[in-house]
């Protein structure tokens, strides 16, 4: 099964191609199925719920995090759902990821206000990781629309490390089960580390790929002592979302909207590209071949998904459009349309003739940051 949202599983490795695939909607699951005559909606679930991440774990449980209600588990292929959030003291919930951390089973979600959950038992209980708000600075944490406090964006699972992104603040890791947690420093300032994805390959050990809000693209060599400033692809500023292929570590594939946040709203057009690279993020190609040029949605999700002698990657936009390409990227094709996929507001913020909107219009950065953002031209 293929699993598509913003803060969820975006990289999978299948003996196939796969005939399903798992969305996560600001209106719910859609659940498309492939057949005779291509994808369609074959199922619908969790309505009237923003699903802001989904991902499964190795026995093929999935979990839905939401924005507003919790964690939802579904064991028979997203068809039914139950809600488990016995321990979770806050539900506006921005990731999620299952998998193993230290050889054991675990599932772990982000929320907004920053806060980490993990469970240990497929959540029939979670318990909140406390040394993540113990980490010097968490106070300076924010995000810029109201109510301007920072969250949770990304959770990786390597191994014996687990990784957490905060929107916009830090990057951490704990070597310890989540019980400490070590500021990485991505920038000296706690503004400037926006921390959308973070990528780490097992055949490049020691690398950490970064997609930063704020900066562009970064990389470390040496498990983030020390950072680089990769080129970002021309006419892009805002990357999210990022991937790589599971068994190619220097090919990777990137979404960014020309600017930030505030000038789409503006301009009434994020225009959301596609980009790969071939080389970890050092040089990039614009990928069309049937995605759209200079639209006003921009893209909510993005996994990729390899099998023995390909692979295929799945994009979403925040109208619903969903994008499939089975030749590396070179052309795609819209395979589906579901409700919109998104980074938060993000969807609200880009409707076609939309009235003014508080958590999008009323947006506070930094100085660094407002100097960036004036500097650029739409």
């Amino acid at each position: 099964m293929i699993l598509l949202s913003n803060g969820g599983h975006n990289s999978h490795r299948a003996a196939q191609p796969s005939d399903t695939i798992l969305i996560g909607t600001v209106a719910g699951i859609a659940l498309l199925k492939r057949g005779e005559t291509g994808w369609a909606v074959a199922h619908k679930a969790l309505a009237g719920c923003f699903v802001s991440a989904v991902t499964s774990a190795d026995d093929g449980t999935l979990y839905a995090a939401t924005h507003g209600v919790g964690v939802a588990r579904s064991r028979d292929g997203g068809m039914t759902w139950q809600w488990i959030n016995h321990g979770l003291d806050r539900h506006d919930l921005w990731s999620a990821r299952a998998g193993k951390l230290q050889g054991k089973d675990v599932v772990l979600v982000g929320a907004l206000p920053a806060h980490l959950y993990l469970s240990e038992d497929a959540g029939e209980t979670w318990r909140e990781l406390t040394g993540l708000r113990a980490v010097a600075g968490a106070e300076s944490w924010c995000f810029p629309p109201p109510p301007r406090v920072g969250h949770v964006k990304e959770i990786v699972l390597d191994g014996d490390r687990l990784m957490v992104g905060i929107e916009i603040g830090a990057l951490l890791v704990s070597t310890d089960f989540g019980e400490t947690f070590t500021d990485l420093h991505v920038d000296p300032l706690v503004g400037e580390n926006d921390i959308h994805r973070i990528l780490v390959h097992p055949d490049r050990p020691g690398r950490i790929l970064i997609a930063n809000g704020i900066v562009g693209v970064m990389a470390s060599d040496n498990d983030g002592k020390t950072w680089r400033k990769n080129p970002m692809p021309a006419d892009a500023n805002y990357p999210d979302p990022f991937v790589i292929h599971p068994d190619n570590p220097d090919l990777a594939f990137l979404t960014a909207g020309v600017g930030w946040p505030p000038h789409w709203y503006k301009l009434g057009r994020a225009r959301g590209k596609m980009f790969r690279s071939r080389d970890a993020g050092q040089t990039w190609e614009r990928l069309l071949g049937g995605l759209p040029n200079g639209q006003r949605a921009t893209f909510g999700a993005l996994t990729i998904e390899a099998y023995a002698g390909g692979y295929g990657l799945y994009a979403a936009d925040t109208d619903g459009q969903v994008f499939e390409s089975l030749d590396g990227g070179d052309h795609w094709t819209i395979i589906a349309d579901v409700d919109p996929v998104s980074k938060g507001e993000f969807y609200r913020g880009l409707k076609k003739d939309r009235v003014p909107l508080a958590t999008v219009d009323d947006v506070t950065f930094t100085a660094a940051a407002t100097a960036r953002l004036s500097a650029v031209r739409l």
